[in-house]
């Protein structure tokens, strides 16, 4: 008996060595859990970021982001796989929160001039999405439901319109959360 637990303690280091860590340079979704939220998939709509099901727009413009992390800016592209059957007209969106303190998150072109919005600063604490904002680390996401039902609003630090706390995960929910599901 001792010689088999000596033998698993000393194992036990090399079981680490076969898993992956995470690059900085991977691709990731994020996911949005709360009260009532159990791993809603973050989505853009009209340059608009969502969670939920992104099918409740009935627009094709819709879609999950896949994010790209490049330099502290996340760079989103449409997840093909997700989408109601039609390509999205959007791609290389910059994942954006309001710098005026407050506000709905956003996802802006090339072509947006849009100063009032910070797109540098998102990190990640283990799994969670953070914000640098003043070198100090922030998670201020905010989720309002929408009249459809389907899709909630991604806000930066207010709760001005009765909006809930939420936590941006890279870690996809273990089954489709009910909500999601088309």
């Amino acid at each position: 008996m001792f010689f088999a637990r000596y033998f698993l303690s000393l194992s036990l280091p090399f079981l680490a060595l076969g898993a992956k860590r995470q690059s900085a340079t991977d691709t990731f979704q994020l996911y949005a859990y709360g009260e009532g939220l159990g791993g809603l998939p973050v989505f853009n709509a009209g340059g608009d970021a969502y969670v939920g099901n992104p099918n409740s727009f009935n627009s094709s413009d819709a879609a999950e982001v896949i994010f790209n992390p490049t330099e502290n800016a996340w760079v989103g592209t449409p997840n093909a796989t997700a989408t109601n059957g039609t390509a999205p007209n959007w791609s290389n969106v910059t994942f954006s929160v309001p710098g005026s303190s407050s506000g709905r998150v956003k996802f802006l072109d090339s072509n947006s001039s849009n100063s009032d919005y910070i797109t540098a600063g998102f990190v990640f604490y283990g799994s969670t999405a953070m914000f640098t904002g003043n070198g100090e680390l922030e998670s201020l996401w905010y989720a309002e439901p929408q009249a459809d039902g389907g899709a909630h609003a991604l806000y930066w630090n207010t709760t001005s319109e009765g909006q809930i706390p939420v936590t941006l995960r890279r870690m996809a929910p273990s089954s489709p959360p009910p909500s999601t599901e088309v």
